[in-house]
């Protein structure tokens, strides 16, 4: 005879529940379960509603940053009344669920707009702003209105809002600035703006330096802007700029701006010396500058007791080019070029060789030339010459050939100099 088994204790529990336990035991998980679904399609929605804000709304229909990016999609492809009221509707939806959303007030001020009623659009507008000033779409119908009214002013200050809250906004708004430079009221606008270095100013700068066409306008807002903060990333965007300014024969606009920067050297433009005025400077296109190459070049000594330097160059066999430069501000008048080396031995034929050349022009004309074979122990070269006054910029070269030796050529410049005479 078989024995009839026994339920276990936990289930006996169970069964002996009543049924509003049951009830209850399903409305809460029902519940749970409903707040699950909610923090899921709620969590879907944050993720996807700025990049994919149809599948945010099928989640959420009501989600108001998804609203208001999918009102700005369609206002972006079409602006007939059928769209400008959907705008609209989406629009006013996204703000009641969400009142402080500088996009929907935005939109809002974008069909008054369409709708030819400019002065709701710049109320809506400011609001946007008040809101947040982060909104580009909100500051460039700012900055069009201002323009459109004649109110450079406020342009330029919708103008610094839209660049230092959004980065972004560059590639929009530095080609408009950087042509409008040309205008004096712009510039003089710009000034207390550029005062602040304001982050956008980094990345303005070398913009504006490669591609502008005429640098003078820039040089004009940096000079009546005073001086950049002294830190090597604007070091550096001056030194673009003066590199800039020579390589289109600029130098008056070169002068002008190098002699406004902090810490530099008067001497640096008027002297071809090797001396702390022209070695190692904090703006280097104003002194001497090395050319880079594995096959020729040089390198400077640490200054002496008199605070001069050498140069130990040397070039490859076979191999000719340039050592280093230096741009030079002599005014008219008769002058004495000297250079001093000294070499541990001969190099069949090499070659030192010295050129000025009129840099002013937009074909620069060679003045004069001296070269020199490089020769064991000391030796120099000297050259008189005179300089006119349709040849007040001046470039210095030093070019070197190796020779014709296994070795190349090699050798110090213990000097270089150019005085004024008689």
């Amino acid at each position: 005879m078989s024995r009839k088994r026994k339920a276990p204790p936990r289930f006996s529990a169970l069964r002996a529940k009543p049924p509003l336990f049951w009830v209850k035991l399903l409305g809460i998980m029902s519940v749970t379960g409903y707040l699950a679904w909610l923090s899921f399609i709620h969590a879907v929605a944050n993720i996807t509603w700025q990049q994919n804000p149809d599948m945010a709304l099928r989640f959420v229909p009501d989600h108001p940053l998804a609203l208001s990016r999918k009102a700005d999609e369609l206002f972006a492809a079409k602006q007939d009344p059928a769209t400008l009221t959907k705008v609209e509707a989406m629009a006013k939806q996204s703000l009641r669920g969400g009142a402080l959303n500088p996009v929907a007030i935005r939109l809002l001020g974008y069909v008054a707009d369409v709708r030819g009623d400019r002065k709701r659009a710049r109320q809506l507008m400011l609001l946007s702003q008040k809101v947040s000033r982060r909104d580009f779409g909100t500051q460039l119908w700012l900055i069009e209105d201002a323009v459109a009214r004649n109110d450079k002013k406020q342009a330029l200050y919708h103008y610094d809002i839209a660049m230092r809250t959004t980065p972004s906004s560059f590639p929009v708004l530095f080609p408009t600035l950087a042509g409008a430079l040309s205008d004096p009221e712009v510039r003089t606008g710009l000034v207390p703006f550029v005062k602040q270095a304001p982050e956008w100013l980094l990345s303005f700068l070398p913009y504006a330096i490669g591609t502008m066409e005429s640098h003078e306008y820039l040089v004009d807002l940096l000079l009546l802007s005073g001086s950049l903060p002294d830190r090597p990333e604007y070091k550096g965007q001056s030194n673009y700029l003066l590199n800039t300014l020579a390589a289109k024969n600029n130098f008056s606009s070169f002068e002008r701006y190098y002699l406004s920067l902090r810490n530099a050297s008067p001497l640096a433009l008027s002297t071809a010396s090797m001396t702390k005025d022209t070695v190692s400077i904090a703006y280097p296109a104003a002194g001497w500058q090395l050319t880079e190459s594995p096959s020729i070049g040089g390198g400077f000594s640490e200054p002496n007791k008199n605070g001069r330097f050498t140069l130990s160059a040397f070039a490859g066999s076979g191999e000719r080019g340039e050592v280093m430069r230096k741009y030079l501000f002599l005014k008219p008048g008769n002058y004495r070029f000297s250079a001093q080396y000294e070499a541990q031995q001969s190099a069949a034929d090499s070659d030192i060789r010295w050129d000025l050349i009129c840099a002013s022009q937009k074909t620069p004309i060679s003045k004069w030339f001296t070269n020199k074979a490089v020769k064991s122990g000391r030796s120099g070269d000297t050259k008189a010459f005179t300089l006119t006054p349709d040849c007040p910029h001046q470039l210095l070269l030093l070019q070197v050939a190796g020779g014709s030796g296994q070795l190349g050529a090699e050798f110090v410049l213990r000097s270089v100099d150019i005085v004024r005479t008689p």
